[in-house]
Parts: C-alpha cells; sequence; structure tokens
C-alpha cells in the first residue's frame, strides 16, 4: 500500500513538471520571435520619432512667414526673441538638432529659407531619414544617411 502511494505521488510530479527538451523549445520559439518583431519594433519608433522634427519644422515654417510679413525679410535666427523664438536648437524630444540657411536675393530675385531637422542622439539609427527640411515654397524633402533624397520621409 504504501509503496504505491510513492509511486502515484511520483507519477503526480512527473505529470506536473517540465522537461529541459519543453523548456528548451519554448525558448527556441521565444527567440525567434523577438528576432523577428524587435527589428520592426525599432523601425516604427524611429518613424514615430519623425513626427517631433516634422511639427517643429512646420511651426517654425509659420514662424519665418510671420517674421517676413512684419520684417520683409527672413531670419536667420532660431533662438532669440528678435529672430524666431524657439529657444532652443533641438526639437522637442531632442531627437534632431535644428538649422536655418537663408538666402537674400537668390537666383530669382526672392529671399528664401530652408530649415533642416538633423538625427542626433538615438535617432541617428534611422537611415532612411536622417534629415528632414522644409523651405519658404513649403517643399518638404527627407534624406538618407548618405544624403539621397527620400520622398516617403515626410509621408
Amino acid at each position: 500500500m504504501r509503496l504505491a502511494v510513492i509511486n502515484n505521488a511520483i507519477t503526480l510530479v512527473k505529470q506536473l513538471a517540465f522537461s529541459l527538451i519543453e523548456l528548451l523549445i519554448v525558448i527556441l520559439i521565444l527567440a525567434i520571435l523577438s528576432a523577428i518583431v524587435y527589428p520592426n519594433y525599432q523601425h516604427y519608433v524611429l518613424k514615430a520619432h519623425r513626427s517631433d522634427a516634422k511639427s517643429t519644422l512646420m511651426k517654425l515654417a509659420v514662424a519665418q512667414e510671420k517674421f517676413y510679413n512684419q520684417n520683409l525679410s527672413y531670419s536667420s535666427d532660431l533662438i532669440s526673441q528678435d529672430g524666431l523664438n524657439n529657444q532652443t536648437l533641438l526639437t522637442v524630444d531632442k531627437f534632431y538638432q535644428l538649422s536655418v540657411q537663408v538666402k537674400y536675393y537668390n537666383v530669382d530675385g526672392q529671399d528664401s529659407f530652408t530649415i533642416k531637422a538633423q538625427a542626433i542622439n538615438s535617432q541617428i539609427n534611422d537611415r532612411d531619414c536622417r534629415q528632414l527640411t522644409i523651405n519658404n515654397l513649403n517643399q518638404r524633402n527627407g534624406y538618407t544617411e548618405q544624403g539621397i533624397l527620400n520622398t516617403k520621409c515626410w509621408l
């Protein structure tokens, strides 16, 4: 009788435990899923951070036009109150560094500006859209890490 109870207890323990093979299979499945999912997740995080640059560039383009209406020229000063009053050379979430280039009386006799957002910090891993720009004609461009035009950056 006592032997039967011990055998039943051992059988119960064997049924409740995982074998090493089962555990390794589960770990392998999780590793494969992680290898597939994580790069896609990273891509979407980088793409979401582009909105930081897009919104800041749009805001600064509007500020440039307002400045032009008041002063009849564009400002090359992003920070001061006499300029565009942005108060920093970084976007809100600090994923991009901002710069502005103003050309006075360019080829067609008009002033023009181009505002650039250059990826910094963790956003430097965004190889597809390393730099975003907007100009006085509201032309929006994006550039890869090699400087090649990428029209999909603003989509």
